[in-house]
Order: structure tokens, then C-alpha cells, then sequence
């Protein structure tokens, strides 16, 4: 190989690292920095009821050819005698004492009301203004597809702006050779910067290489804003109807906490396991169910029934 042509060849690939390097800095900022950065989620899922409903439909299945057997007692299932069908009572009277807010938090039944007054009320306005509703609906959505052509026409002639800004640097970079060297120069810095998490650093370079901060997405709100307007105001009673709903939906995960931390208070009050407790719970609720309705519970020994009945008004009282 002659030392001319070794020459050319290093000289060509520095002007195609320059090239290169131009291509992938001579984009908007806002794509780039998008891809620096990432979100982590965790998640942690409660197993417990169908763990429970599993055993009861292997213990259903197991005793179709005689209901009436009492089921095999274990780890999980265990006979109700009188001290357990006390500690059953003692769970869920501390469970009903969390729901009817004894600990000074508002009740079960009052989160309840409030939640579905706020609903009623939200509903209410919505059918006395609908026809100011489906007005704003219609302008709305004549607005949006009109903003969001707008939007579109401006990103595309941002993005002939960039790709023909990005043409002009990739020929200064092939043509101009203290150019090429500053490319390549701010791409060894641009790396570190990355490895460092550094994105200020980043982006000074970037506006450094680009001659210039590169246009923001509001450019493209205001040029919707010029061709179609601002969006149309919310009618004042749809406003007060989402601030009724957002009310309604929280309050709604306010009951759904409260009863969560009944149960957790019932197994917990209860000194069994949550999987023993809700086994005897499931169990508890066919027996009164049976005895409601005049049935003779199946599924009981004898000394269970004893214990059960014994303790029926209690039971009935805190269920």
C-alpha cells in the first residue's frame, strides 16, 4: 500500500467519522435527550383470596358425592371450635369497628354517601347543560383536528429544516477540515459527557455544533394557535362536573383502602393466618347463609354446628 493512498484512505475515513458524527448531532435536542433517560416500575400482587377460593373448591369438589361431610381439617382448615369461632368474632369486630370509623376516620358508610351525592350531583349538571356540553364537544373537536394538522405541518417543516441543516453540515464536514476536526473533537466530548450523565454538557455541545439551540415542540403549539385558535373554554358546569367526578373516584379509593385495612385489622385481631382466617371466614358466612334460609349446613362435624350456633347472634351481629 503506498503512502499516498494511506494518506487518502485515513483522510476519506476521518471525513466519514466527521460525517458521521454531524448526522447524529445535527438532530432536534428533545428526540435525543428523550433517549437518555428511563422508567422503572414495580409491582407486588396479593395471592392470598385465590389461594383461599382454590382450597375451597378442592375441598367442594372432594365432598360433591356427600355434601353434607365435614371437610379434612388441616393447616388451613381448621374445626371451628368455640375458641376459634371466638377469635373469628374478635377479628371481625375489630374489621367492623375499622369500617364504622370508631378510630375517629369517617366511616365506611359515610365515605359511601359522600362519594355517590358527589356522582349524583356530577350526573345532575351534566343532563341540565347537555346541549352547552355537546356544543363545547363539537368545537372542541373541530379545534383539536385542525391543531393537530397544524402541529403536523410544523413538525415536517421543522424536520426538512433539520434534515437540510444536517445536508449542510455533513458537506462542511467533507469540505472543511478544521470543521471536520471540531466534530470529531466535540463527539469524544459528547461521549464522555454521556458516560456521565451529564446532559447540560450535552446539550451546550449539541447548540455548540449546531450553531444554535435547536426549536422547541412549542413551536409547533403556537403555529396551531395561529392557524386554528385556542381551545374553547370548558362550560363552567362541565368544569364543576369533572371536579365531582374527581371527587366520586377518589373517595371511591378512600372506601377501597378503608376495607383493606379492615381486613388486614380482622386477620391481624384474629391471631390466625390470613390464610386460615379467610378459610374460616368463607366457611362462617355458608353456615349463616344455610341457617338464614332454614337449610341444614353441610359441610360441618357436629361440634362445629355446636360451636357455630352457640355463637350465631354474635356472628350475625359483626358479619
Amino acid at each position: 500500500m503506498s503512502y499516498a493512498y494511506s494518506t487518502r484512505a485515513r483522510a476519506f475515513s476521518r471525513r466519514g467519522i466527521a460525517a458521521a458524527v454531524v448526522a447524529s448531532l445535527a438532530v432536534p435536542f428533545h428526540g435525543a435527550h428523550a433517549q437518555l433517560g428511563g422508567l422503572v416500575k414495580k409491582a407486588k400482587d396479593r395471592v392470598v383470596e385465590q389461594q383461599v377460593a382454590n382450597q375451597v373448591e378442592k375441598r367442594v369438589n372432594r365432598a360433591a358425592s356427600n355434601p353434607g361431610a365435614p371437610p379434612k381439617f388441616d393447616d388451613v382448615t381448621l374445626e371451628l371450635t368455640n375458641d376459634r369461632v371466638s377469635q373469628i368474632i374478635r377479628g371481625l369486630s375489630a374489621g367492623r369497628a375499622v369500617l364504622d370509623g370508631t378510630n375517629g376516620s369517617p366511616s365506611r358508610a359515610t365515605l359511601i354517601a359522600q362519594r355517590d351525592q358527589a356522582a349524583n350531583q356530577s350526573a345532575d349538571l351534566a343532563q341540565k347543560n347537555s346541549k352547552a356540553i355537546d356544543a363545547y364537544t363539537v368545537k372542541r373537536d373541530e379545534s383539536q383536528r385542525c391543531r393537530n394538522d397544524a402541529i403536523h405541518a410544523s413538525r415536517e417543516k421543522r424536520q426538512q429544516a433539520n434534515d437540510q441543516r444536517m445536508k449542510e453540515l455533513q458537506a462542511k464536514a467533507m469540505s472543511d477540515p478544521a470543521f471536520r476536526e471540531k466534530a470529531i473533537a466535540m463527539a469524544q466530548k459528547m461521549a464522555v459527557a454521556q458516560q456521565k450523565g451529564d446532559t447540560a454538557e450535552v446539550h451546550r455541545l449539541m447548540i455548540e455544533l449546531n450553531g444554535g439551540a435547536p426549536e422547541s415542540d412549542n413551536v409547533d403549539s403556537l403555529a396551531a394557535d395561529k392557524a386554528c385558535g385556542s381551545l374553547p373554554a370548558q362550560p363552567a358546569a362541565m368544569v364543576q362536573s369533572e371536579k365531582l367526578n374527581a371527587l366520586a373516584n377518589k373517595l371511591t379509593e378512600s372506601i377501597r383502602q378503608l376495607e383493606q385495612q379492615a381486613a388486614e385489622t380482622e386477620v391481624k385481631e384474629s391471631k390466625l393466618t390470613e390464610r386460615q382466617y379467610q378459610m374460616a371466614r368463607e366457611r362462617v358466612e355458608a353456615y349463616l347463609s344455610a341457617v338464614k334460609y332454614n337449610a341444614e349446613p353441610g359441610g360441618f362435624s357436629a361440634g362445629e354446628r355446636q360451636a357455630l350456633g352457640a355463637h350465631r347472634a354474635d356472628l350475625e351481629k359483626v358479619m
